[in-house]
């Protein structure tokens, strides 16, 4: 029997996911540590993630995010449908409460919370072996440590992972996110985003195709008031012709050629009313990034002494918005089992159950998603709102996921 209090646990992976994991094991009385390859990379990273409300509220109340923590609330968003017009036809208002939050700042939370000493920055993984006793981890330097328990947060791509479920193989989906962030300040036309203050809501972009996805973050200053924010935008597209995104791979800002971002232009140019592209062409090129898309199943959540969290378990395409709230939930769901149970075989097996089921579900969701707003888009300019209602039903089967209206983040 392995008491949990006193053991000791590596976390390979320092974003959101590791950075939570470790709160939650230290207040289980674990020696924990927490190794990131470049926390550098982290900190600069200003994409948008979007928390439902309840969440974030039992974040703040749970002291993973802190009192005042910055975000910008939306009540619901528009779904606009080229018509011609410069701001294009207003097809339906979706409700639904959420906290659309700064990836950056969003990671400096829980990452304030892990002490510097136990927070071990440009460490990579190399290899690592486990046996019923624990795990010894080799990293690139040839160094190595031994812990009782050894926690995978490593990200999409991660290594642990793959170590483990070798079988396990990312699927691409067929098409990618192209994404970009600014400050508001840099704006001259301000109408579209003044409508979204007003109605408190952000936009969906529909087309042939794809759709792509307009609203406001904090800034990493945490200024969340009108002119000191961030305009977040992503469009998912088909694949373009020579991109060979087969095995994981992104593009980050700086690396998109000219030739590819074209693919991106014309398709404002045909698709996006005109105000809608003004906002996305407000990021030069250099600022854009894409993100292919994939996601990815897996047996187990737990093998031995070694777990996962957040996207090193399951890969949920992001339609889901769940991502970051993923990883957040599987720190939770740690901690809770933690107060539950005195030893890690209780625990582990507790939680193998409980994350790799809701793992599993997420990814089924994001694909049904996928295929209904990407790989067979319905004909958007022909839509009431009645059948915006009766699509959107057909698409969840039933589920009621806080990006669709529901603020339960159950």
């Amino acid at each position: 029997m392995a008491p949990i209090r006193g053991s000791t646990v590596g976390i390979v992976g320092g974003s959101v996911a590791g950075c939570a994991a470790a709160i939650a094991l230290g207040r289980l009385g674990c020696d924990v540590h927490v190794f990131e390859r470049s926390s550098g990379a982290l900190r600069d990273r200003g994409s948008g993630i979007v928390i439902p409300l309840a969440l974030r509220d039992e974040l703040i109340r749970e002291r993973y995010l802190p009192a005042g923590y910055a975000s910008c609330e939306t009540t619901g968003r528009w779904w606009i449908v080229a018509d011609g017009s410069p701001s294009g036809r207003r097809a339906w208002h979706q409700p639904g409460s959420w906290a659309m939050n700064n990836w950056g700042v969003l990671w400096r939370a829980p990452r304030t919370a892990v002490p510097d000493e136990r927070y071990h920055d440009g460490t990579t993984l190399e290899t690592f072996t486990a046996d019923a006793g624990g795990a010894t981890v080799v990293f690139a330097d040839g160094s190595t440590r031994s812990f009782d328990v050894l926690i995978g947060a490593d990200g999409y791509r991660s290594l642990i992972r793959a170590q483990l479920w070798a079988q396990s193989r990312p699927h691409f989906a067929g098409y990618i996110l192209w994404r970009g962030n600014y400050p508001e300040a840099r704006l001259v036309e301000r109408a579209v985003i003044e409508r979204g203050d007003r109605e408190r809501s952000g936009y969906t972009v529909c087309f042939d195709g794809g759709y792509g996805l307009i609203y406001m973050i904090p800034n990493f200053d945490d200024r969340t008031d009108p002119g000191h924010r961030r305009v977040n935008w992503g469009v998912y597209t088909p694949q373009p012709p020579g991109l060979d995104v087969a095995e994981p791979t992104s593009i980050p800002p700086g690396a998109v050629s000219p030739a590819l971002y074209r693919h991106l232009d014309d398709l404002l140019t045909a698709a996006f009313p005109p105000e809608f592209q003004a906002l996305i062409r407000a990021s030069p090129i250099a600022e854009v990034s894409i993100q292919p898309i994939y996601d990815q199943v897996v047996d187990a959540y737990v093998a031995g002494r070694v777990l996962l969290i957040g996207d090193a378990g399951t890969v949920a395409r992001p339609h889901t918005r769940r991502g970051a709230t993923k990883a957040l939930q599987d720190a939770l769901c740690l901690e809770r089992l933690g107060r539950e149970h005195d030893e890690w075989t209780g625990l582990l097996a507790a939680y193998d159950a409980e994350r790799t089921a809701a793992g599993v579900k997420e990814v089924e969701l994001s694909r049904r998603v996928g295929r209904d707003q990407v790989e067979r888009t319905p004909p958007w300019a022909a839509m009431t709102t009645a059948d915006f209602d009766a699509w959107t039903k057909a698409t969840l089967s039933g589920e009621r996921p806080y990006f669709y209206g529901d603020t339960d983040d159950g």
